[in-house]
């Protein structure tokens, strides 16, 4: 098995994806796609996407949104999808694979095996639960056991099924204009059952945020790891 390790330091999630994949020409999946703008992006360079999200509400947002060339879009998870056996170049995962429920990954990752080429890929984008954003973030919606859980799946259900791992370390930059841009951040996204707004707007995230935020002007870099597995290792037959 080849498996390399690289550090890209301060970046962007498309100079990583770029790095990795050459979309053109390819059918790709956009596991967990949801406003689809890694779908646009792939589309833009190329492929043909399906975008899936199980979200109900990101779900209808993406149907009653213009049409995107060579995109189709799907309301499911990613343990179930609907094409070939065989039939996907590649799956990415863009900050996804974590919302995945942990008694659901071991299905997803069979169905990876399903679907994919036998040259097939995966690249699963997933933050890691340190820094100092996620120090202000973890007190109202703390991710350390799930993304812990998602590295885990991927170490031992993902990455033995290819012969190629390469992983990726880097930052992207994240800046907020205020405490309130801040909150609606976080407030304003589909998925959000685990908090409340009283939550992320309590005096004691506020506090957090402005001391460990003001000296760096509200900029702070959030660490990522991007796996990126190529070249399965017995693929389900066609």
């Amino acid at each position: 098995m080849k498996n390399n390790q690289l550090d890209m330091g301060l970046t962007t999630h498309l100079d990583v994806i770029d790095r990795c994949l050459e979309p053109s020409g390819q059918f790709i999946v956009d596991a967990g796609c949801g406003n689809m703008w890694l779908s646009r992006e792939l589309a833009a360079r190329g492929a043909a996407v399906l975008a899936i999200d199980p979200d109900p509400i990101q779900a209808e947002k993406n149907r009653q949104a213009e049409t995107i060339a060579n995109v189709g879009f799907t309301e499911t998870g990613a343990q179930s999808i609907p094409v070939e056996n065989g039939s996907v170049d590649g799956v990415v995962f863009p900050y996804s694979l974590h919302h995945v429920p942990k008694s659901l990954q071991s299905q997803v990752f069979v169905e990876m095996q399903r679907i994919l080429k036998p040259h097939g890929y995966l690249l699963i984008i997933e933050p890691v639960a340190s820094g100092t954003l996620n120090d202000i973030v973890k007190l109202f919606h703390d991710e350390y056991q799930v993304r812990k859980d998602a590295q885990y799946a991927i170490d031992s259900m993902a990455v033995p099924l290819f012969s190629t791992v390469q992983t990726i370390e880097y930052q992207v930059p994240r800046s907020y204009k205020s405490w309130d841009d801040f909150v609606n951040s976080y407030i304003s996204k589909s998925f959000n059952s685990h908090y409340t707004e009283q939550e992320v707007r309590s005096e004691k995230v506020r506090q957090r945020f402005v001391e460990l935020g003001e000296p760096l002007q509200y900029r702070f870099e959030i660490p990522v790891k991007a796996t990126y597995l190529a070249d399965l290792q017995e693929a389900v037959p066609t």
